[in-house]
């Protein structure tokens, strides 16, 4: 996910929140590619559970039978 598309997909509500999470668990050593990994993942996160709300997901036996394909 590009940093652009990361930020558009987050309110910017959200954005800040994950923001000051984040924040609070930084240590000395954090480099800011940890905080945009964290960040990154939070907004992951959110993408998987709003396909879900949509019920845009497959289930355990659709994904076998699309990988045997892909796999040919």
């Amino acid at each position: 996910m590009t940093k652009e598309l990361l930020y558009s997909s987050m309110k910017s509500v959200k954005l800040k929140a994950y923001l000051n999470q984040i924040a609070d668990r930084l240590t000395e050593d954090s480099t800011l590619e940890d905080v945009y990994e964290q960040l990154s993942l939070l907004a992951d996160i959110d993408e998987s559970e709003e396909q879900v709300e949509k019920g845009e997901i497959l289930t355990q036996k659709e994904v076998e039978e699309r990988s045997k394909e892909w796999l040919r």
